[in-house]
């Protein structure tokens, strides 16, 4: 069954290579966001490594080495500048701070390599013509960051100084620290869009070859033989999406670095990736990919002469709509002094209410259709709908999601002054929203694709008895819009009433930025369905052609 496995990949027959494409970008697009994530998130602590001595504050006043006192609302040119007073307490031969050279000694003044280029309107304040020596980069966040260590004899008592026993504590960053919390967060919330590309990619492919695999369940091999051959297909073109998607990351690694999160820029050596997230990325894309793919061909391993006669799955049950209530409720009673745990526990239960529950909404949004149908288009677009509800929930599933997202974010889009940690959500926000929009675009593709192969019978069928192929496209593009709107629209603001609900009632946004980022979200939702019923119609017009 491998051999047999490998050769359906070299070959896979009529609309196999569209659909192993699909599949295979659209794993490779996985591959790429999660080795984002793990590299960035690795990139915070690789900070924090080099500048978590600045916010040491454990050792004994009595038997500390040394004192330290930051002020973080110096200028230069406009510019925010930290000033770190460093104050020796008693003789050591510990190392000196990273970055440093030696212990700055009263007088003494390090800056990093951006301060040096504006210190000719510093010198005078700090009574130094040249700052003692540069910091390396071993000693800076960023290749960016404004700083300045001064040497001072003492502190006084009255500036509450933080007391160390070593130049090198390891200790988080607080900046560093609150953006890991956020990363996670975010991580949460882009998840359940991932997740669903995940499924996206699986089930383009193996939607294709579930006839092909209830046939041979027919002539005679076992269930175990058929999801065998099926795993192996899968997991090559797997492992193929997240080699491109670990070199797609590798050439987009200088322009990730720009990104200015945290105080600046990033050392491209930060967020390179290392051996081991190669490892996990190249073991856990593959595996869910597999996972999902054999979950979609359960059908075929139960019922394969229903898979071979076209029989419709059964509907989905009312009761699903009891699990809206329960990530709001969780998120409310937690509100937002919670611990990290169980506010991540509540947004993935709403997430997954939203994942679960809306097959359930595409076919009432379906039955309605269909009943107050008035022409040929309303009533094919509104039957299928019925007839298919996951399925034509998969393809927007990840669309849907990010209005989730949007809707949850919009509560808390941060003022627009130049606050570092309202800068750091900014920009948290926006990266997270490009995320989502790169697996919804991926997703959507992939769904175009999958659905024109899907509906290739039933197409050819309508086409042999005289119905125009015009009509069968526009009910196809009725059947991919409905969806968006007739459940994003509702989850959309399902995601900010958990915002709300975490908030505990409270609109941190100010001023029109939430609005515009919903508006931003419905046009971009119907532009991307726009786009992904434009390719996948010539798909569904040659697989429907013989």
């Amino acid at each position: 069954m491998t051999d047999l496995g490998l050769r359906f990949v070299r070959r896979p027959g009529p609309g196999g290579r569209a659909a192993n494409l699909a599949a295979l970008g659209a794993t490779a697009v996985v591959a790429l966001l999660v080795t984002f994530l793990i590299a960035g998130s690795l990139g915070l602590s690789h900070r924090s490594e080099r500048i978590g001595w600045r916010s040491a504050d454990k050792a004994d006043p009595a038997t500390a080495i040394g004192a330290l006192n930051v002020d973080d609302d110096q200028r230069v040119d406009g510019h925010r500048m930290t000033v770190l007073d460093l104050a020796t307490l008693r003789p050591n031969e510990l190392p000196p701070p990273p970055g440093l050279d030696h212990t700055p000694k009263p007088g003494e003044v390090f800056v990093s390599p951006e301060v040096a280029k504006h210190w000719s309107s510093l010198s005078k304040q700090y009574g130094v013509a040249q700052p003692t020596g540069v910091i390396s980069a071993t000693g800076l966040s960023s290749p960016e960051e404004l700083i300045l260590i001064r040497g001072v004899k003492t502190i006084p008592a009255d500036e509450h100084p933080q007391y160390v026993s070593s130049w090198h504590e390891k200790v988080w960053d607080s900046r560093m620290l609150g953006l890991l919390i956020a990363v996670a967060f975010g991580i949460t919330l882009v998840l359940f869009p991932i997740l669903s590309l995940v499924g996206q990619a699986a089930g383009v492919a193996a939607k294709r070859r579930e006839h092909r695999l209830a046939a041979l369940r027919l002539a005679g091999a076992t269930r175990t033989q058929v999801l065998w051959l099926s795993a192996v297909e899968q997991a090559v073109l797997a492992l193929a999406g997240a080699v491109v998607g670990l070199v797609g990351y590798t050439v987009l690694s200088p322009l990730i670095a720009r990104i200015p999160l945290g105080g600046g820029r990033w050392y491209v050596g930060d967020i390179t990736v290392n051996w081991w997230t190669v490892l996990v990325v190249l073991v856990a894309v593959p595996v869910l990919s597999v996972v999902s793919a054999l979950i979609g061909l359960g059908r075929v391993s139960i019922t394969p002469l229903g898979v071979v006669r076209g029989q419709t799955r059964k509907g989905v049950s009312v009761l699903r709509i009891g699990l809206l209530v329960i990530g709001p409720l969780i998120l409310a009673y937690y509100g937002m002094q919670a611990a990290l745990l169980p506010l991540l526990i509540g947004v993935g239960f709403a997430a997954l209410a939203v994942r679960i529950i809306g097959p359930w909404a595409v076919q009432v949004v379906g039955k309605t259709m269909a009943n107050l149908a008035n022409g040929p288009v309303t009533l094919l677009a509104g039957r299928r709908l019925v007839d298919d509800p996951k399925g034509a929930f998969r393809p927007v599933a990840a669309l849907v999601l990010s209005g989730f997202v949007t809707g949850f974010i919009s509560v808390f889009m941060p003022p627009g002054d130049d606050d570092p940690s309202f800068h750091d959500m900014r920009i948290g926000v926006a990266l997270l929203l490009s995320l989502v929009f790169l697996t919804v675009a991926a997703s959507t593709a992939a769904g175009a694709v999958g659905t024109a192969l899907d509906q290739a019978a039933p197409a050819r069928a309508l086409r042999r008895s005289g119905v125009p192929l015009r009509v069968i496209e526009r009910s196809a593009r009725v059947a991919a819009v409905v969806p968006v709107i007739g459940v994003g629209l509702p989850v959309v603001g399902f995601g900010a009433l958990c915002g709300l609900a975490l908030s505990g009632g409270k609109v941190i946004t100010q001023g029109s930025s939430g609005v515009l980022l919903l508006i931003g979200q419905v046009v971009a939702g119907l532009v991307l369905v726009a786009v992904a019923g434009a390719a996948g119609a010539p798909v569904l017009r040659k697989a429907s052609a013989n």
